[in-house]
């Protein structure tokens, strides 16, 4: 009696595995227009450096992507969530921490602040905090993530009253060119050089002279759907991506 226990129970043991192999793995993907990161083709499909990556990295761990379009604020909220597996080119945080999962690093940002034509000269910044003193209000977009250096000096209301929150790229390009900011961060300048191209305002606004730290992009995965597994998974697939020179020919069809 006890030989057919064992022989069931191992044939319970052995269907479940067989189903469990067998069930499809779908990453359910939030992306915002970033470009050339994430952005829409002319047939309104994802597409984009991150989302080649992300595919090609599923696709190596037996994975498909579904990506989803929705605002950065709604992103950071699904994957809390789990109504999101992942989104792509996300800082590392201490409080993204205690709800998400993180990737090793796949690219680097370059951070800056960026005025209008002409008006470089008319601030003299040697660091984030000078703002409040050199009356610039600076805009910002709410939940990117900007560095320490922000985040450090966000935290004094005479410092953030010069901030000056919108909800994406467009909205503070037009902000400065109007003249209701004087300047607007950017935690990705080939995003942003993207955008400007795009909405015909490349010579309108100019870079500023301050060099801020730049910092490490990760995918970021919800800790209510992702295992810790899954995860080392993709850390493999972008060390094997990143040592035979996809990962770098896949930025390259994207950037200039």
């Amino acid at each position: 009696m006890r030989w057919v226990v064992s022989v069931c129970l191992a044939w319970a043991a052995a269907m479940a595995l067989e189903v469990a192999a067998a069930e499809p793995c779908t990453l359910r993907v939030g992306w915002e227009p970033y470009a050339p990161f994430t952005f829409a083709d002319e047939n309104g499909e994802a597409t984009g450096a991150d989302i080649d990556l992300i595919t090609a990295v599923a696709d190596a761990i037996g994975c498909t992507v579904a990506p989803m379009e929705l605002p950065w604020a709604r992103i950071l909220k699904e994957v809390e969530q789990g109504t999101l597996d992942l989104s792509t080119s996300t800082s590392r945080t201490p409080e993204r921490e205690q709800w998400a999962l993180f990737s090793r690093p796949y690219r680097e940002t370059e951070i800056a602040i960026y005025v209008r034509r002409g008006e470089t000269q008319r601030f003299a910044l040697q660091e984030l905090a000078d703002i409040p003193e050199q009356q610039l209000r600076l805009g910002v977009i709410v939940d990117y993530y900007y560095g320490e250096a922000l985040a450090e000096a966000a935290s004094d209301p005479g410092f953030a009253a010069w901030i000056d929150g919108a909800p994406d790229y467009p909205t503070n390009i037009r902000k400065l060119v109007s003249g209701r900011i004087d300047g607007f961060l950017v935690e990705d300048v080939a995003v942003v050089e993207a955008e400007l191209a795009r909405m015909g305002m490349s010579e309108a606004v100019e870079r500023y002279p301050l060099r801020i730290p730049g910092q490490k992009l990760h995918f970021m995965f919800s800790r209510e759907t992702v295992e810790p597994d899954l995860v080392a998974q993709v850390d493999a697939a972008i060390a094997q991506m990143r040592a035979d020179g996809r990962l770098d020919a896949i930025t390259a069809k994207y950037l200039p």
